[in-house]
């Protein structure tokens, strides 16, 4: 890979670490125990992906890396986004979600779309709106839908923006795919 005079300078100066401005006389040696602060900079703002293989699942881990005032470095691991890379067991659809919301049931869940069944005698949705869902966990989900299709059972739609919830979305997929595939994460 060919770098440009700037980008070597650049790295160089990230890895470069500053020396007190006078020595006292006894002094032989000096120690640095802390992060340098341009290195500190890019690891606080950084968003970080750990890939997991398990089965024929894809596990992706957000990673956030946390430095305290001594200088001590922290990984900070997230619920994974579970990606079914055969596209056959999908670990979001199930018998009993037990996920609340007003005027309809949630049949299958993911983090980019859901099915819905309606449990009133409206007509369906069909225009792209904001719901509300509860977990069983009680957190809530705030999403915006888009409806894809339609059939006697529901309508399947498209989530279009998490206002709220991304988090414990991603933690209850997770924790669904842990319940029906426990053979995966068993110690070998």
């Amino acid at each position: 890979m060919d770098m440009t005079n700037e980008e070597l300078n650049f790295i160089t100066d990230l890895f470069q670490v500053t020396t007190p401005a006078k020595l006292q006389d006894n002094h032989t040696l000096t120690l640095q125990s802390a992060v340098p602060a341009n290195i500190a900079e890019l690891l606080n703002n950084t968003k970080l992906t750990l890939l997991a293989e398990v089965g024929d699942y894809q596990l992706w881990f957000p990673l956030a890396i946390k430095i305290d005032k001594t200088g001590v470095l922290t990984p900070v691991l997230s619920a994974p986004e579970v990606i079914d890379t055969r596209g056959i067991k999908r670990c979001w659809r199930g018998d009993n979600l037990n996920i609340q919301s007003q005027g309809f049931e949630v049949e299958s869940i993911s983090s980019t779309g859901l099915f819905l069944k309606s449990t009133t005698q409206k007509a369906p949705l069909a225009v792209d709106q904001q719901i509300k869902l509860t977990l069983p966990n009680k957190r809530n989900i705030t999403i915006d839908i888009e409806p894809v299709r339609f059939s006697k059972r529901g309508m399947a739609a498209k989530i279009t923006h998490i206002h709220q919830g991304k988090e414990h979305l991603r933690a209850y997929l997770f924790e669904a795919h842990k319940r029906q595939h426990a053979n995966l994460y068993e110690s070998r």
